[in-house]
Order: C-alpha cells, then structure tokens, then sequence
C-alpha cells in the first residue's frame, strides 16, 4: 500500500483538487484507492458531493475512538464514491482534535497505524492535509511514504514549502522517517513569462524531484468542483483530466503497485447504477471474493471483499438495471448468497444466486 499526502500550508494552490482528481484518475487506472479527507473544511468531502450530512461518521470520531476500536471505526466510515475508488470523509470537528491530542507523543502515530491494520487491501491511500501544519499534518506525513507539494506558479505558494520541508526534516530527527518529496506545479499557463520563469524558480528548489506532469488552469476542472464529481468522470476527455490522468500514470510508475500487474480496469459507472451491498459472514476466512455476470465470474483483486469486523465480510457494487447471477468464493470454495433465497440452477449442475436491480 503506497501512501500519498498531499500539502502545503499555503492554500488556494490545488492542494484539495489534486487530492480528489489524482485519487479519482488512480482509481480509474484500476488501482484501489482511498481518499482520507483530514482537512477540518472538508473540501475534499463536499467535492465529492457528500454534503449536508452533519451527523455522518468521519475522521474525526476514528481518530478520538479508544484504543483497539479504530480500525473496525475507520473501515466504517469509509464510503464508496466508485469503482475502485472510496473516501473517509472529514468534518468540521477535526479543528478542535489538536487541542484533545497535544500532550500525548503517541498520537502522532495514530494514522500510521490505522492504515498498517486494514483489512481490505489499498493499493494508494491519498491523503488531502490541512492548510496549515499542525498535529492533522503531521500524522499525515507520518503515516506517508510520499508528499505531493501543489505549488501554484506565484512566490506566495513557493514561500510555505520551506516550513513544510522543515517538518519532514524534523520527521527524520525524531522519528528516522523520511517520506519523498514532489513538487507538482499546478494552475500554470507556459504562454506568460511570468509562469516560466516560477517554474525556474520550483525547479531550482526541488531540482529532480519536480513531476514532469503539471496541471494547467482549465476551465473543466472549476465545473467538476461545482459538479461534485473528479474532472476524470464530469468530462475525460478535457485538458483537465488529461493532465490528471497523466500525473497518476507517472505516480503509478514511480511507486508501483505490488498488485497492480493482476488488476483489470474498473467497470464504467453510470447514473443510472446502483450501489449494492455484498455482505458475508465468514470466520476465519482468508479471502472472500463476489463474482456473477457483473464482473464476468472473474476472481480477480477487483471482486475481493474487505473484513469489516472479525468474520463480516463488505463489498459495495454499482449495478446497473438488470438481473444478475453471482456466488460468494470463500478461501477457494464457491457458495451461494445465505441471505438471499432466490436462486437458480447452472448449466453445470450447481445453482446461482440471483439478484435483480431495478
């Protein structure tokens, strides 16, 4: 599981678009991601059009939950936004967390610990920090093998990287953790002498560690935030996604996925699916996988469930309108659905569950 915070202290930079949109682009490419939105402003959260629910779980209550409850707490929280692709929201709770949490050295670790004990496998777990670099920063670099620095092309956005460095440095003294950093230009415009000569500038500060993508100032990208939904589902083809997408395929190939060889792309997602929830209850299983006429009966990393709690395997489906034959496959063995009753025989002498959308 590669994990990827996203920062920089100064805001209006991109940070929060590029957390959702390479998060989004990832999960297009078909890697399973997840979004944790530990912003107080939930910008992330309202971007990805999950608003006015002031009593939802977020991160907040996973972060404050006792001690040997926040990973079920964590793997409850966390929703599905599509294929491949889900968020555990913020609230606006989460400004008052550092005052809970500063005379504890240990909370610190919290978030790095939480993610090592997941039981459903993550191959990228994206992480939108806060605006500024406090204790919710400060875990997120902690629990991060990687940094993506946004860096709008002005002087102001380049002057807050220098605390941000600082705080990775101070990582590296106490902790001996030294996450890798990448300056990501984003809202540039090449044709102004103005943006070339910043970019000389980002360069000569980060030298080699500059991504070759950069985000340019596209008009698709301020329509997806008012729609609520990643550039790369509104409108793929825009310069917007392009350049989202291409950042995730570089990310992706500096830090391969050790899944990522066995996974087939997500299926598309329409408005008129469904989210349909799989559940199964198996004690001590390994591994418990869906798979019908839906994904092609394939057993594949795409069709595995995650252990919500012990022996209570979840996975969340978008179906569009239709019926659809499926089986659980338990540690190898294939069964059909317990709790559901409607079934039917195969043509190789075994029966299917089936399900029907409207």
């Amino acid at each position: 599981m590669n994990v990827i915070a996203v920062s920089n202290q100064k805001g209006g930079c991109g940070k929060t678009t590029t957390a959702i949109n390479l998060a989004a682009s990832l999960a297009s490419l078909g890697r399973r991601t997840l979004l944790i939105d530990l912003d107080p402003q939930a910008h992330a959260t309202f971007g990805l059009g999950f608003r006015g629910e002031p009593q939802r779980l977020s991160m907040y209550n996973v972060l404050t939950e006792q001690e040997g409850k926040r990973q079920s707490f964590l793997e409850s929280v966390i929703v599905s936004v599509s294929a491949c692709f889900d968020l555990a929201p913020s609230h606006v709770l989460l400004s008052t967390i550092e005052q809970e949490f500063t005379t504890k050295d240990e909370s610190i670790q919290r978030l790095r610990e939480l993610l090592s004990s997941l039981s459903f496998p993550y191959d990228y777990v994206v992480i939108d920090c806060p605006p500024s670099l406090g204790f919710l920063t400060f875990n997120a670099l902690r629990a991060a093998e990687t940094v993506i620095v946004p860096i709008e092309l002005s002087s102001f956005s380049l002057m807050g990287v220098g605390k941000l460095l600082s705080m990775i440095e101070l990582l590296k003294v106490k902790l001996q953790h030294t996450p890798r950093v990448f300056a990501l230009p984003t809202m540039i415009d090449m044709r102004t002498r103005f943006s070339r000569r910043m970019m000389d500038e980002i360069r000569g500060a980060f030298g080699e560690h500059v991504l070759n993508s950069a985000i340019r100032q596209t008009i698709s990208i301020r329509e997806s935030q008012a729609a609520g939904r990643p550039v790369v589902s509104l409108d793929p083809k825009s310069k917007g996604a392009i350049d989202y997408l291409v950042l995730a395929q570089e990310i992706a190939n500096k830090l391969p996925s050790a899944a990522a060889s066995q996974i087939e792309a997500p299926p598309a997602v329409t408005p008129a699916d469904r989210l349909k929830d799989f559940s199964f209850r198996a004690m001590g299983a390994r591994e418990v996988h869906v798979v019908g006429d839906f994904n092609n009966w394939r057993v594949s990393t795409n069709s595995l469930l995650w252990q919500k709690e012990e022996g209570v395997w979840q996975k969340k489906v978008h179906l569009g309108p239709g019926r659809y034959r499926y089986k659980f496959v338990v540690d190898g063995r294939w069964t059909t659905d317990p709790r559901n009753q409607e079934i039917e025989p195969n043509p190789y002498g075994g029966v299917d569950s089936v399900l029907e959308v409207d």
